[in-house]
């Protein structure tokens, strides 16, 4: 089997297949998404001037202000774990199928490049049968600390995805990753693209319950892991440990979320 740093492609299509041989990539539809949304659209171009470029390398790629897109591995475990946590809710019905209404709502914290935003917009974003691949259709919120990186998810998503912007399927703002975005709680997911030294508890807060939140944890430079948070329960006002189930997927190396 494949490791994930062995993934590289000279292609988007070669990269989402090598991940899906490794097993990493899981599901039919998280491959039609991630192929749908080429890498190349969203590196920066100081990086792309590097000598040894290549946009479809399995690995983080600074887009600076201190930051990176994650690597493609590091995506496709995301948006698994998002996929089966909407599904389920699909499933319970916790997710209305009525096509008049926009149910599904996401909150992507540290949009960055733009990257990952576009993905979770190609998977609950409005087909010709007024559909979404999932069934519902919905909105992906997208929110940044820094001004500067709100408008480079823009410009990258402007190149290729602008259809998801103009349709508003995807609606980014600058906001502050640790209080989240409570006008438009709750979330049946949210995902963090960098990690937390604590638990971001207004974030798990903003969760329906059933809904399911992807973040990596841990102290900068030190022992991180990616965690799948689970509301389970809405007995407490205030944030209890015990309305939340909480499962470390794997161990991760993430930039810090800024305070």
């Amino acid at each position: 089997m494949r490791k994930a740093w062995t993934c590289t492609g000279d292609s988007q299509r070669e990269l989402v297949e090598n991940m899906f041989q490794a097993n990493l990539v899981k599901s039919p539809l998280v491959k039609e998404i991630m192929r749908s949304v080429d890498r190349a659209h969203y590196i920066p171009e100081s990086s792309k001037s590097s000598f040894d470029f290549n946009p479809y390398q399995d690995s983080p790629i600074p887009i600076g202000s201190g930051q990176t897109i994650s690597a493609p591995h590091m995506h496709a475990y995301a948006l698994e774990e998002i996929l089966g946590g909407l599904l389920q809710l699909i499933a319970t019905d916790k997710i209305s199928l009525d096509e008049t209404s926009r149910s599904i709502s996401i909150l992507d914290v540290g949009c960055g490049s733009g990257y990952l935003t576009g993905c979770l917009g190609r998977m609950i974003e409005k087909k010709e049968n007024g559909l979404s691949l999932l069934g519902p259709i919905g909105k992906v919120y997208g929110i940044d600390f820094l001004s500067t990186l709100v408008e480079l998810s823009k410009s990258n998503l402007s190149v290729k995805d602008s259809d998801l912007l103009e349709s508003e399927t995807i609606l980014l703002s600058v906001g502050d990753g640790w209080k989240g975005l409570p006008s438009k709680a709750p979330f049946h997911a949210i995902h963090v693209g960098a990690a937390a030294d604590e638990f971001p508890t207004n974030l798990m807060m903003q969760l329906v319950v059933g809904g399911i939140m992807i973040c990596p944890m841990g102290p900068n430079g030190g022992s991180q892991g990616l965690f799948r948070i689970r509301r389970i329960k809405n007995k407490h006002s205030n944030f209890h440990q015990s309305d939340f189930e909480i499962t470390k997927l794997l161990d991760v190396r993430y930039v810090p979320l800024v305070h």
